[in-house]
């Protein structure tokens, strides 16, 4: 990481959210991964200090249990996972300056500090519970260590926490027929004594917090404050032993809950890398330091950080989050990513089976062309990944570097020529760098690319129209002038898209024997010589890709066979993912007779669905109401709207659609099967 060269330059610590170390880093980690990298990279091309901060999650009881059915010890696990994550993400030039472990000293250190500061301040409470026991294996048994059948829906074999059947929440001891996954044998009830801290004495300070501008984006907020609205759930923080984890100070057999000392896991290893670079962690993370701490998380961890995490850090007199970016989910091909189905995509995978070289760096690109600072999920398909890679930097900016380039080899002797440059395109570059850099600031990637393709396109024309192949006989200088406009352009080009994919825009800094920063998207470029021409983008073909999604399209092939009848199969049923969702807000569009926009939410997910059920249903009589929604259909577009999801109706004789209710009161989010 570059040190501070102006002390006027603003000072960022950036993380995204930690890979737990019991899976492989698949390409929705990448998403993550590279948006964040991007923002990092972009704020050091403008000479901004930014430290990127991320760590391996290794505690918990699904460590543990790996462990045990591996035979080694959770140590031996989390030192391998540290080891194959570090391999994956290098794979796809992800920039850590420290990618750490939750399970240090350091985190230890500051795990019981803000658990301590938690207490002092009056929010932890103590309180005896009934819990199940296995007293063949001598211990309590947390929700990954017990298994039986679902209190809501029956389904059998499901853990003590959540229903991967229905999708329903409890707590392990609503659990019928209970049993030990370790052991098999029936638990016993026995009291055990657990520390939990009080959210709801936090409600104002949290309140303030989320309404600070530009900590979460608009839709995040208003799911937040629906949590706030709803009353703040108290949270366990400690666990019974055996655990792998944190003993907490003064039990005997008492350990951290994992998502305490997770997030915790950001500030550690700030700690860490202070410590191996001379630098203090205090100008990080204390609340004068005056540096923005930016999060890029998931959607399905907004509670943690938007709700447990500020109130952890406020407590022990830590700097608070500047911004939380929440992305949305990565599909496969339309499909949620799935082993079973083939879409499960792991990074190492991707390196291994895509055999063209400037793979990884075209995922990069992929991603950062789909990224916006909102939580829709993105789709990930061979046909689109092939199609935005070539048309953008092949079609476009590759050919427009390549064209000129090799003009000025061969008409202007190695060199850009000594002549003036057109004011009309340089002006047209200095208004477009106002709006990227608005854009890289708002993770706003998506526009990010759409402007450069559209400065490339203009160079293209450009090119074109004038016809320097002809000029270059009659008029020489005029050529000379075109050429001079075109490379400032691609360096204009290469500096916008840097962040993105740094490699490609590398080898325009090295045939020009530069180093580019923020401000060398200005023209400035004559007479000067050329170093070696390199060709910038290689095109990518299907057959690049095809072993990608070889398994993809092998069960796609089975689907389409078992359709020619008409008739489907159960595993084309499964296909289609039914949840319950609860409306939080109804409001007529305008200019529709028929259609309704619906905010919903569905377990921790937030969405916007436009229903065609103005004609039945008023907007105060949806707010509230518990409703069945195909949770997985891709988004579509009506009247200028995005729609992600589709409401079940059925029609009655007298043409009224009446909504697919659930019987009795559900969780949003609950399976429907």
């Amino acid at each position: 990481m570059p040190p501070d060269t102006n002390p006027r330059n603003k000072k960022f610590l950036v993380t995204m959210a930690l890979p737990y170390a019991n899976g492989d880093i698949h390409l929705g980690h990448l998403l993550e991964a590279v948006q964040t990298d991007i923002f990092v990279r972009y704020q050091r091309l403008r000479g901004n200090h930014a430290v990127y901060v991320c760590a391996d999650d290794t505690h918990g009881t699904p460590i543990e249990l790996s462990a045990l059915k591996r035979n080694i010890t959770p140590a031996e696990l989390i030192a391998q996972a540290h080891k194959d994550h570090c391999r994956d993400y290098a794979g796809f030039n992800i920039g850590f300056d420290i990618f750490y472990t939750t399970n240090s000293e350091e985190n230890r250190t500051y795990v019981e500090l803000i658990f301590e500061n938690l207490r002092k301040n009056g929010l932890v409470a103590e309180r005896e519970i009934g819990q199940y026991y296995c007293e063949h294996d001598k211990r309590f048994l947390p929700d990954r260590f017990i298994a039986g059948t679902c209190p809501k829906c029956k389904a059998i074999k499901q853990y003590g926490d959540v229903c991967e059947a229905c999708g329903a929440t409890y707590e392990p001891t609503d659990l019928g027929d209970p049993h030990c996954v370790v052991c098999g044998r029936q638990p016993v009830m026995r009291q055990s004594k657990h520390f939990y801290v009080q959210l709801s004495k936090c409600e104002q300070f949290l309140r303030d917090f989320i309404a600070r501008p530009g900590v979460l984006q608009d839709d995040m907020r208003n799911f937040v404050t629906t949590w706030i609205n709803e009353g703040l759930r108290e949270w366990c923080v400690s666990r019974d032993g055996p655990y792998f984890g944190f003993r907490i100070p003064g039990t005997e057999n008492k350990f951290f809950y994992v998502w305490l000392d997770a997030p915790i896991g950001y500030l550690s290893s700030t700690d860490r890398w202070c410590k191996d670079n001379g630098r203090r962690v205090e100008e990080y993370w204390s609340p004068g330091s005056g540096t923005r701490i930016v999060h890029f998380i998931g959607k399905d961890i907004v509670y943690f950080h938007a709700l447990f995490w500020p109130v952890m850090l406020k407590n022990s007199n830590f700097n608070l989050p500047s911004t939380i970016f929440v992305h949305g989910f990565l599909n496969i091909g339309g499909e949620k990513m799935s082993k079973s189905r083939g879409t499960f995509i792991l990074a190492r995978d991707f390196l291994s089976k895509v055999k063209h070289p400037q793979a990884p760096e075209y995922l990069r690109f992929f991603f950062g062309a789909k990224l916006a600072p909102n939580t829709a999920d993105i789709d990930f398909s061979p046909d689109e990944f092939t199609k935005r890679v070539n048309t953008t930097l092949a079609n476009n900016f590759g050919n427009l570097h390549h064209r000129t380039f090799v003009f000025c080899e061969r008409y202007f002797d190695k060199k850009i020529p000594e002549a003036p440059w057109d004011e009309t395109i340089a002006r047209e570059v200095e208004s477009a760098a106002a709006e990227i850099e608005r854009c890289y600031e708002a993770a706003e990637y998506k526009s990010v690319v759409e402007r450069v393709h559209a400065l490339g396109n203009r160079g293209n024309k450009y090119y074109q129209d004038n016809k320097p192949w002809e000029l270059v006989k009659t008029d020489p200088a005029g050529a000379a002038s075109i050429m001079v406009t075109c490379v400032n352009l691609i360096k204009a080009i290469a500096v916008f898209l840097k962040p993105i994919v740094p490699e490609i825009c590398g080898s325009v800094e090295r045939q020009l024997g530069a180093r580019f920063s923020w401000n060398d998207y200005r023209f400035s470029l004559s007479g000067k010589p050329l170093l070696v021409t390199e060709k910038l983008v290689i095109p990518l073909t299907d057959e690049d890709i095809a072993p990608l999604f070889a398994s993809t399209a092998s069960l796609a092939a089975k689907a389409e066979a078992s359709a020619d009848d008409g008739m489907i199969d159960i595993a084309a049923f499964k296909d289609v993912d039914l949840r319950v969702a609860r409306i939080l807000s109804a409001e007529k569009i305008e200019k529709s007779k028929k259609l309704v926009k619906l905010q919903v939410e569905i377990g921790s997910e937030h969405r916007q669905i436009l229903a065609g059920i103005a004609e039945h249903y008023s907007p105060d009589q949806l707010a509230g109401k518990l409703v069945i929604v195909v949770a997985n259909l891709k988004p579509a577009m009506l009247m200028g709207q995005k729609s992600e999801g589709m409401l079940l109706t059925a029609e009655g004789p007298d043409g009224k659609f009446v909504l697919l209710t659930p019987e009795n009161p559900m969780a949003s989010g609950a399976r429907v099967s």
